[in-house]
């Protein structure tokens, strides 16, 4: 039901509640129940419960109680009728609607005109606010959930989200017909039980409505109806209208609602109850008689105590008669209705002539069904998105069907003894993710969008204020777009055009050729599209093979040229790497040249280690070129282009860096520069240099311990052990010690490494910073010493998952051990702790298959939070792509192209 559907139906609520209150039922029985509410609210916790069987009335009591408060003026009360015959049973309808009635009351955590999309953003929000309260000085605020038993395909555990930790100043009241209904909620709720009508009470009603009857008909109606007021009110109505045909019959009926539903529901209408039982709100009387098997004959008698006929539509006046009509149906019967409604939605669909009642319950009868995936999977298509479209809630209607398929997609990847198929579930789990995760990004433009609009009214209007007072100018006016579209029709294209193409390249890595070639070129249309940026043309050109990598590497320098940044030219210099070497060696001087001179120590470095990784032959051009830079930058770029030639040329090319850096020296001090030119160079420094290199560890001044580390490293590799040591307690700092000889024990020789791995396991434990310390050594030490004495160390100063992930990726034996026990430990961890888990990624292959399933599943939902751009490509690698070794673990390479497939196909369709 949309939103003004929705409002309609609880002001039709309200009528009921007024009604009722003109002729009250069960004077006795309420009063004890309002009594206890009232002493619970003057006296009680944060929640109250309501409790009572089906028809006892307990929404007339907590409707007719809510406004004898509002009148009182004490409490603000936020009211929300769940009801099937009211149109308000779906969670999406219920949430909305009690969104609304506390947002005035309450701190929202959005801006002015905002509003959450989709039953997950509802209930964040509702915990939110909820949790902060209210203010002292505001009055309390009373939230009243009625019928929350008559939820469908929701329960009170769904709302104990936002309903179990209410903050100051905000107390709930909950309806139900027993204690088991509340789950989760039942601890902390003081219960109110409201007992039935009093056998006198009901006489007295008799006679007030129909004045004097029989004795005997009065006391049928007592023993019939149990003093239940739904069923006292169905039996006076039918006296009223029939008594001749009622009366007699009353002495032989039995007790409780099947016996009053034979008496009120004439033998024509029986046929149509199940129907009316099976739907899940108000229906059109024609397409009730589409979807059932009974003839046409009989609705024009679709009225009484047991059927209510509003404008929206037909529906049984209390879910106790569906209860007993239900309970007369055999399994198979209630099972046949049911589909009958899942199957008119499908055709409704396939036919394009889907009704405002199949458009938002269509979903609930699927999940009635137990539907498979494959059936579900339906309301997460462009076709679903347009039927959603034309409705004023269509951003939160179609976001709430797309997260139920989720949460059934979900389960199914999760739970391998369910069986289905999990390449299928995965598929669907991610397009899940990509289409709210797009829609909500849509919607991230459309509440900017209309903020801006409110803006310029508002400047508009002091604008005129200042005219006709004399001062002012107007500014120039800008046109903004209309207001109050829905947001599905307000779509703009997300340019993640860029972001797309990397996720797609990093998916590709876990792809046999074939397949990567497949994805490879998706990821090439993606980012030759016109608003997509040279880098992902970049990125994709570097996972491309042959002429093709060539090509786009040509058509990404080419856009990147366009803008001479830093980014640009770094970018341009890695590229040059995929080009011929006249090509690579052109674009890359044009990149160096256009470095201005103020940012040359930072720019020349970084280009220059990655114009190391071109060819040969042109890291011997740049080298050559480079002689025309004064030795202040020239030594920038000879330190790190040294790698890049070939071996029996590198150790010269680094004397002669290492001449030009040590040449900078200023007294006792060499240059910070300089000083990172040497680190740079240590690796390859000949023999012969190990002297020059010592000299200048003396002269680094403050960059003392990268220098120290990289030289002392090199004298090992050397075979100078004892300079090297000797060069480290040289170092003033112990902490400075402490990390030099961590940094030092990869390149010990295995004589003396025992030893040292002793010294430092010591010193590590008394360490302030010892698990940093050991993060960044973690995998070299496993290399040098193998898994068990570096996990040993782990245990004893209580190293973070980062670093035993790096152990198990160094150690492929130790891999399944230490990936089970870190994945049973991540599991156990809250859902709101689930970014760590993105640390685990690279152990997926030597996961079992149920800890990858469920990792898999929960750090899909951690990035369900992201607006598209993010998912699909995020510098903090917490994004889909990333994800890609789990995919591949969980259901194979066909798993990945099949993300990947998704990927480009909701892309099409919300572009």
């Amino acid at each position: 039901m949309g939103p003004a559907a929705a409002e309609r139906g609880v002001l039709a609520f309200w009528h009921e509640v007024e009604r009722c209150r003109s002729a009250p039922l069960g004077g006795k029985a309420r009063a004890g129940a309002v009594a206890a509410l009232e002493g619970w609210l003057e006296h009680g916790g944060a929640r109250a419960v309501l409790l009572g069987p089906s028809g006892r009335g307990r929404s007339m009591l907590l409707g007719a109680w809510a406004l004898e408060l509002a009148r009182a003026g004490r409490h603000e009360i936020a009211f929300v009728p769940v009801s099937r015959r009211f149109g308000t049973a779906l969670e999406h309808t219920a949430l909305n609607l009690l969104y609304a009635r506390v947002a005035p009351f309450l701190r929202s955590p959005r801006r002015t005109g905002e509003r959450p999309h989709g039953v997950e953003a509802t209930r964040r929000d509702l915990v939110s606010m909820l949790e902060e309260g209210r203010q002292p000085e505001e009055r309390p605020l009373i939230v009243i959930l009625d019928g929350i038993d008559e939820a469908v395909a929701w329960s009170a555990d769904a709302a104990q989200r936002f309903l179990r930790d209410l903050g100051p100043g905000v107390r709930a009241v909950l309806s139900a017909r027993s204690i088991e209904v509340l789950g989760g909620l039942r601890e902390g709720t003081e219960l109110v039980a409201l007992p039935p009508i009093a056998v006198d009470e009901v006489a007295e009603a008799i006679g007030r409505r129909l004045g004097e009857l029989p004795a005997s008909v009065k006391d049928d109606v007592a023993r019939v109806s149990g003093g239940e007021p739904l069923l006292v009110e169905a039996l006076l109505e039918a006296l009223s209208q029939n008594s001749a045909a009622v009366a007699p019959r009353l002495a032989s009926a039995p007790a409780g609602a099947p016996g009053v539903l034979d008496l009120c529901a004439g033998g024509a209408i029986r046929p149509v109850l199940p129907w009316l039982a099976g739907a899940l709100a108000p229906i059109e009387e024609e397409e009730l008689f589409a979807i059932s098997t009974v003839s046409d004959g009989v609705w024009n008698e679709l009225s009484g105590p047991i059927v209510a006929a509003r404008e929206s539509g037909l529906a049984l006046r209390h879910p106790a008669w569906a209860e007993a009509v239900e309970e007369r149906l055999a399994p198979q019967q209630r099972a046949a209705v049911d589909r009958r409604f899942a199957d008119h939605g499908k055709r409704a669909f396939a036919s394009g002539t889907v009704s405002d009642y199949v458009c938002r319950n269509w979903r609930a009868h699927l999940e009635r069904v137990g539907a498979s995936l494959a059936e579900r999977i339906e309301l997460v298509s462009r076709a679903w998105l347009d039927v959603w479209r034309t409705r004023p809630d269509g951003s939160s209607g179609f976001i709430a069907d797309v997260d139920a398929t989720a949460a059934c997609a979900a389960s199914l990847l999760v739970d391998s003894a369910a069986g289905g198929d999990v390449l299928a579930a995965l598929a669907a789990r991610v397009r899940c993710l990509l289409v709210t995760s797009s829609v909500r990004t849509i919607l991230g433009f459309e509440e900017t969008r209309r903020v801006l609009a409110a803006q310029a009214v508002q400047e508009d209007e002091e604008e005129e204020e200042g005219a006709e007072g004399g001062e002012g100018s107007a500014g120039a006016h800008i046109e903004m777009p209309r207001v109050g579209e829905d947001i599905l029709d307000a779509g703009r294209p997300i340019a993640d055009a860029a972001e797309r193409a990397g996720a797609l390249i990093r998916l590709a890595h876990e792809l046999p050729d074939a397949e990567r070639a497949v994805v490879l070129r998706w990821a090439l249309e993606a980012a030759s599209e016109e608003h997509a940026d040279g880098g992902a043309l970049a990125a994709v050109a570097r996972a491309l093979d042959g002429q093709a990598r060539v090509t786009a590497a040509r058509e990404a320098a080419a856009r990147l040229a366009r803008e001479r940044t830093k980014e640009s030219r770094s970018a341009r210099v890695s590229l040059a790497a995929l080009l011929p070497e006249a090509e690579a060696l052109d674009l890359g001087r044009e990149a160096f040249a256009e470095v201005p001179a103020d940012a040359r120590s930072d720019e020349l470095p970084r280009l220059s280690e990655a114009a190391a990784r071109w060819s040969p032959a042109a890291v011997r051009g740049l080298w050559a070129w480079s002689q025309a830079l004064p030795p202040s930058d020239r030594h920038l770029v000879l330190a790190r282009l040294a790698s890049g030639l070939p071996a029996e040329e590198r150790e010269a090319g680094a004397s002669e860096a290492l001449g030009l850096a040590l040449s900078l020296l200023a007294g006792d001090a060499l240059p910070p520069d300089a000083c990172w030119s040497i680190c740079a160079l240590a690796p390859h420094a000949p023999a012969g240099a190990a002297s020059a290199l010592v000299r200048a560890c003396a002269a680094a001044a403050g960059l003392h311990l990268p220098v120290v580390k990289a030289v002392a490293a090199r004298l090992c590799d050397l075979g100078r052990v004892e300079d090297a040591l000797a060069l480290v307690d040289t170092l003033p700092q112990p902490s400075d010690r402490i990390e030099a000889r961590a940094a030092l024990l990869a390149h010990l020789p295995a004589a003396v490494r025992e030893a040292a791995w002793a010294q430092l396991s010591g010193d590590l434990q008394a360490s302030d910073g010892a698990r940093l310390l050991f993060e960044r050594n973690a995998a070299a030490w496993t290399r040098a010493l193998g898994a068990d004495a570096v996990l040993d160390l782990s245990r004893e100063i209580g190293a973070p998952w980062s670093a035993l992930v790096a152990i198990a990726v160094a150690s492929p034996d130790d891999a399944p051990a230490i990936a089970r026990d870190l994945v049973e430990r991540a599991l156990e961890q809250p859902s709101d702790e689930d970014e760590a888990l993105f640390a685990l990624i690279p152990l997926a292959a030597s996961m079992t298959e149920p800890h990858a399933r469920r990792l898999c599943q929960r750090l899909l939902n951690e990035l369900g939070w992201k607006p598209r751009p993010d998912l699909l490509d995020d510098w903090t690698k917490d994004d889909l792509g990333h994800l890609a070794p789990l995919f591949a673990r969980v259901a194979g390479s066909q798993g990945v192209a099949a993300v990947a497939r998704e990927i480009v196909d909701v892309a099409r369709w919300l572009p």
